[in-house]
This record gives structure tokens, C-alpha cells and sequence, in this order.
């Protein structure tokens, strides 16, 4: 048996090691954008792949580390929409075209709001990052992202 001691160091140093306080159900991959002017940004990023994972997202996360983020993928490609439902921090949403070039940036800062934002046609993908770091990155429509075993 575990001292509760022991075991809750070791739940602590999990949550740490994951950006965002996900467990190892949860794997982090890098995640790239490439701006038009040729800058590449890296991201650590959780994939949301299944159903239940996606319907979860970042609800009820209170703190994610810079250049961290979740992946929404999409496929077929559909119109997204997203809300701040349970979401206690404030995220850049990044939706993706096929093909893998950034639709458009939506910055929200209404924290558990039911009001939702919503891809202008088809998207691939979803990205959430915090809020600000795009605008901070100079990451706009038009970038391209790639992410190994993810296709756009």
C-alpha cells in the first residue's frame, strides 16, 4: 500500500509534468505554425481524438503553460463551433482549414459563457491556445500548421 503521503506527490509531480494537469490518457505532441513571414512557432499540445475527450476540451482546467494547447481534430472536415462552457481560462480558438492554413483567430475571454464561436466554412481542426499568444506570436490566417500524425 501506497502512504498517502507518497501517492499524492506522485499525483502532484503528474499533474506538473502535463501542461495543462492531464493525465497520461492525454499524450503531448508538438505541434508547429509556421507564420507567412517563415517563423516557426512550437506548441505542446494534448489531441483531443475521441468523442468524450473532445466534449471535455479545456473545461474546468484553471492554469495551461505557455505554448501549450489542445487539438481538436475533425474529420471530415465540418463547421466547428466551440464555447467557454466550465472553461475557467481565457483561449485563442484557431480554426484550421484543410490543408492545414489557419481560417481565422477568435480571442475569448468570457470565461464559462454558453455563447459559442464558430469556423466561417469546413475546418480540420481546432486549436486553443491562451488567449493572446497568437496576437503575441504574430499568428494569423493564412499560417500553416503541422503536426506529425495529425493530417490537416
Amino acid at each position: 500500500m501506497i502512504p498517502r503521503l507518497s501517492f499524492s506527490l506522485v499525483v502532484a509531480a503528474l499533474l506538473w509534468l502535463s501542461p495543462m494537469g492531464l493525465t497520461r490518457a492525454h499524450a503531448v505532441s508538438v505541434l508547429e505554425i509556421q507564420t507567412l513571414d517563415g517563423t516557426t512557432h512550437k506548441f505542446r499540445v494534448t489531441v483531443a481524438r475521441s468523442p468524450a475527450q473532445q466534449a471535455q476540451g479545456l473545461m474546468h482546467v484553471s492554469t495551461m503553460a505557455p505554448r501549450s494547447g489542445m487539438l481538436f481534430p475533425m474529420q471530415p472536415a465540418r463547421r466547428a463551433r466551440f464555447w467557454m462552457r466550465n472553461t475557467l481560462i481565457p483561449l485563442d480558438m484557431i480554426f484550421i482549414l484543410p490543408g492545414g492554413r489557419i481560417e481565422q483567430v477568435v480571442t475569448r475571454t468570457d470565461m464559462k459563457s454558453d455563447v459559442s464561436s464558430a469556423s466561417f466554412g469546413k475546418v480540420s481542426a481546432v486549436l486553443e491556445l491562451n488567449a493572446g499568444e497568437a496576437k503575441a506570436l504574430h499568428i494569423g490566417i493564412g499560417d500553416l500548421v503541422k503536426m506529425n500524425g495529425v493530417s490537416f
